[in-house]
């Protein structure tokens, strides 16, 4: 086994780098970038390209039209030839939320805006596209079910959604669940139909100040797909089970994977093999996000009995995101919210 690791960009903030292979063979990372946290006013979204498979990269260049709000990225899905891109314009909270979804026919060279997603002009993030064994395309998308009289509010007063830079963060809105989501397609990406997913609570005894559950999928060998999602507080991962092909979901139930509050992301692999890239660790906290780990499932997630340790260096790792390819897994991965890692691991 071996594994390859390249830095390629430092900047204020790095967050959410999100890897994808182009129709023309070229690496595309999308990112954010700009400002020196997050959510902030100066938030923005850039592309950068790799011809030589990770070895060197380009400068950074725009992904959306300058308008002065805060741009957020959450998925880059590319089907049929489209580089689709979800974004989230903001006004530096969260709030005046615009969800626009941005669209490339040369492989991410260019790009034009296609509107809004699917189902929700605002307060959603769509998360990692699944093509299912039927040929349907998933997508999972968080959802803060904000009413635009609540947005009103919010703005008015001054407040954030959720404060990232509170100690103890915080949920201004005055909502009390948040929605784990799927929209599916099954005529390739052309319409979509849209299904209800696990809910958990924000607010009350069993809920938490404020959560951020970014959804991932996969699907098992007898057809069930399973949702991980992270539920900040918990110091664990937490599951939901579909039993047909994500039109209804079972209720989230924790699960023995630790997760100190970080994005975890599932990858299917070669005979019904399943990867998860995360940071297994129970202690709660962004500096509790190591060590970076590959676990491998052979038995439908039964249990995680390939455990490899990416590195241990004690930085903190968020938000990965790749795929697999050839015998390899291919991801980026932010470290300290400023450097983006390329990774190369052979499995």
């Amino acid at each position: 086994m071996k594994t390859r690791i390249k830095m390629f960009h430092n900047d204020s903030l790095s967050c959410e780098p999100i890897l994808r292979r182009m129709d023309d063979g070229d690496l595309l990372c999308v990112c954010q970038c700009g400002d020196v946290t997050e959510p902030a006013p100066g938030n923005r979204v850039y592309c950068f390209r790799s011809h030589d498979n990770g070895e060197s990269w380009s400068s950074p260049y725009s992904i959306y039209p300058e308008c002065g709000q805060a741009v957020y990225l959450t998925e880059v899905m590319v089907l049929n030839g489209v580089v689709s891109v979800f974004l989230q314009i903001h006004n530096g909270r969260f709030l005046n939320m615009r969800c626009v979804v941005m669209e490339s026919c040369d492989c991410g060279r260019t790009w034009t805006d296609a509107g809004e997603p699917p189902f929700y002009p605002s307060f959603c993030f769509v998360r990692g596209m699944l093509r299912l064994r039927n040929g349907e395309i998933l997508l999972p998308c968080q959802h803060f079910p904000v009413s635009k009289e609540e947005n009103v509010r919010l703005v008015s007063a001054n407040h954030n959604i959720t404060d990232f830079r509170k100690q103890k963060s915080m949920m201004d809105a005055q909502i009390d669940h948040l929605e784990s989501n799927v929209i599916i397609s099954a005529d390739g990406g052309r319409t979509y139909r849209h299904f209800k997913g696990p809910s958990i609570a924000i607010h009350g005894d069993t809920g938490r100040d404020w959560t951020w559950t970014e959804p991932t999928v996969a699907q098992l060998s007898d057809g069930r797909l399973v949702m991980l999602l992270r539920v900040n507080g918990t110091g664990r991962l937490w599951r939901s089970e579909s039993l047909d092909n994500g039109r209804t979901w079972s209720n989230p139930v924790i699960t023995d994977i630790p997760n100190p509050g970080n994005k975890p992301k599932l990858i299917q692999l070669p005979e019904g093999k399943i990867a998860l890239i995360h940071t297994p660790n129970e202690k709660i906290g962004m500096e509790n996000r190591m060590p970076l780990a590959i676990w491998i499932s052979d038995d439908d997630m039964q249990s995680w009995k390939d455990k490899r340790i990416i590195s241990d260096f004690p930085v903190y790792y968020c938000y990965p995101d790749g795929f697999y390819e050839n015998g390899h897994i291919l991801f980026t991965i932010e470290i300290n919210r400023h450097e983006i890692l390329f990774i190369d691991h052979e499995i």
